[in-house]
């Protein structure tokens, strides 16, 4: 009865799934949306050139985090898929998400050997008006795909920035400044990790991971490795 009332849907396209037995549709399955080698050393974006080990962006540009990591290419209908989460509450898109870093991610995750996951915080502003902060639910999945523990007061977002998808690489990085305030007796209250595994929904250009990377190291944090659900193209 529930699945006549409620036909369960693809959680890429939002399209009502015609098989039972189907994860996402026909249509979908045929889409190439998984990050796939070779892809930048520093930040996981795919390249196009095996001979390389880092896109241009990191060659021009070096990360101050150690690894980044990603699941899918930023392209439809993931990009579609990920606003559906973050703007419209479809959080049960998450499950297949998080299915399918098990499937593919798990064992380069599990090699990091981090002590503790901490999401990309949001403003408390866009928290009460969203009700949630997509990259921690993701972040959460993972932590008990990892059983390890997350925190999500170690590292705080002060100000309220513009979207950074409205702004170019420059003025993103400047947007972002003085963004994000670490604390310190939450970092103590978590054993003062050294290794730990950022977690945010979309990489396009790092602006966002290098400036919570920098408020972590400030607190003591020797390594931090980002995983994305999602990084832009970036071919090089």
């Amino acid at each position: 009865m529930l699945s006549f009332l409620f036909p369960p849907i693809c959680p890429l396209c939002a399209k009502e799934l015609l098989d039972k037995g189907e994860h996402i549709c026909k249509s979908c399955s045929k889409k190439q949306i998984f990050i796939k080698e070779p892809t930048c050393y520093s930040c996981g974006k795919p390249m196009k050139n095996h001979e390389k080990e880092y896109c241009s962006d990191c060659r021009q540009h070096p990360k101050n985090f150690e690894r980044g990591m990603g699941l899918c290419i930023y392209q439809k209908p993931v990009t579609n898929s990920l606003a559906a989460i973050k703007y419209k509450n479809e959080r049960k898109f998450v499950k297949y998400y998080l299915e399918e870093i098990q499937k593919r991610k798990y064992r380069d995750l599990l090699q990091l050997k981090i002590d503790v996951i901490i999401p990309v915080p949001i403003h408390r502003k866009k928290r009460r008006k969203r009700g949630f902060n997509q990259a921690e639910i993701f972040a959460n999945g993972i932590a008990e795909m990892l059983n390890k523990p997350m925190y999500t007061k170690i590292v705080e977002r002060i100000h309220d920035t513009k979207p950074q998808k409205q702004l170019n690489p420059g003025e993103r990085k400047s947007n972002l400044k003085k963004a994000f305030r670490g604390n310190l007796k939450e970092y103590q209250r978590a054993g003062m990790p050294k290794r730990v595994l950022l977690v945010d929904d979309i990489y396009t250009t790092g602006s966002t991971a290098e400036a919570v990377t920098a408020t972590l190291k400030q607190l003591g944090i020797r390594e931090v490795y980002v995983f994305c659900i999602a990084i832009g193209k970036g071919f090089s």
